[in-house]
């Protein structure tokens, strides 16, 4: 009888093993693709507020885009403002003045000068941008950014952990900033 046991260990051990290792993998594989989705969302929501930043279908000169919003001089939030919500001619309507801004490991998304931050993403890391001029120079001072920037290249990167380590996935991509004030 404890012989037979002893070989019945023997033989379950690797398949418990194997259970074991499925496991990891799949939370690794999980937090890998929570990880590259939390990066896709957020490089698809600030470029298309980006891609709107300026817009006045009534004319009203914007500056859309302030590229340093808490005047630290890093690029690392953005402020984007446009007059659609309706176009009424202020920029006081829902969604028409955003600034987006990362803290610990949470994108807070604030809505006008006043309104209250809310977390927008959780998980990403680190957020930075970069504006380039018309030949592609890229443009250091935030005060030639809005009148000179014609794109930005936003580069976000975002972490899940796991076991074996963080599971990091960085995405970077240009915008054209359409309207330009």
């Amino acid at each position: 009888m404890i012989v037979a046991l002893v070989l019945l260990g023997f033989l379950l051990s690797p398949l418990l093993g194997t259970i074991i290792s499925a496991q990891h993998g799949f939370v690794a594989n999980r937090q890998r693709a929570r990880a590259a989705g939390n990066v896709r969302y957020a490089h698809l929501a600030l470029t298309r507020f980006m891609r709107a930043a300026g817009s006045s279908p009534l004319g009203v000169a914007l500056d859309g885009v302030d590229p340093d919003p808490d005047g630290d001089g890093d690029f690392d939030d953005i402020r984007l403002r446009a007059d659609y919500n309706p176009p009424d001619g202020d920029i006081d309507d829902p969604g028409e003045d955003l600034v987006f801004y990362l803290r610990a490991d949470t994108m807070f998304l604030r809505s006008g000068t006043a309104g209250a931050e809310e977390p927008y993403l959780i998980g990403v890391d680190s957020l930075a941008f970069e504006y380039f001029d018309r030949e592609g120079n890229p443009i250091t001072d935030a005060n030639r950014v809005t009148s000179r920037a014609l794109s930005a290249r936003v580069t976000i990167r975002a972490c899940g952990e796991h076991d074996g380590g963080a599971a990091e996935r960085v995405l970077s991509g240009t915008v054209r900033l359409r309207n330009k004030g």
